[in-house]
C-alpha cells in the first residue's frame, strides 16, 4: 500500500522538501513557499498551503498537525505499511531509525506509533 499517515508542518524549506523526496513523495517544483502537507491517498504528493488553509485542516481527524517540528513531521510522513526504511522503532526507552527495508522487531521493539512519535519528538523539542 504505502504511506499511512497524512500530516502537515507550518514551514516549507528546501531541506524538508528534499527529505520528503528521499522518502518517496512527489514534490512539485512549483510548490510555493507556504506550509507543507503530505497526501497519502492516490499519488503520494506534497502540497503547499497558506495559513488559512492549514488552520482549516485541524478539523480533519486523520491529519496530524506537526506545528513547526521538522523531525516529527518527517517521522510521521515516513510511516508506511510496505517497508520499515526511514521509520522509527522503539521499546519505550531505546529509539532508532531503520535504515533497511525490514527491521527485525524483538519482543519489545516495535515500529513507533503516531502517538509515540509525537511524545518522543515533543519531549526532544522541549529539551532544546
Amino acid at each position: 500500500m504505502g504511506f499511512t499517515t497524512p500530516c502537515f508542518i507550518r514551514k516549507n524549506t528546501d531541506n524538508i522538501r528534499n527529505r520528503l523526496k528521499e522518502l518517496g513523495y512527489y514534490c512539485n517544483p512549483y510548490l510555493g513557499w507556504h506550509n507543507l502537507c503530505t497526501c497519502v491517498f492516490g499519488v503520494n504528493s506534497v502540497y503547499s498551503l497558506d495559513d488559512y488553509d492549514t488552520n482549516g485542516l485541524k478539523e480533519i481527524d486523520v491529519l496530524v498537525d506537526c506545528g513547526a517540528n521538522e523531525e516529527l513531521f518527517l517521522a510521521i510522513a515516513a510511516l508506511r505499511d510496505d517497508t520499515d526504511k526511514y521509520q522509527w522503532f522503539t521499546d519505550g526507552d531505546l529509539w532508532f531509525k531503520c535504515g533497511d527495508e525490514v527491521c527485525n522487531e524483538g519482543r519489545k521493539i516495535h515500529k513507533a506509533t503516531v502517538n509515540e512519535l509525537i511524545e518522543h519528538f515533543k519531549t526532544k523539542e522541549e529539551q532544546l
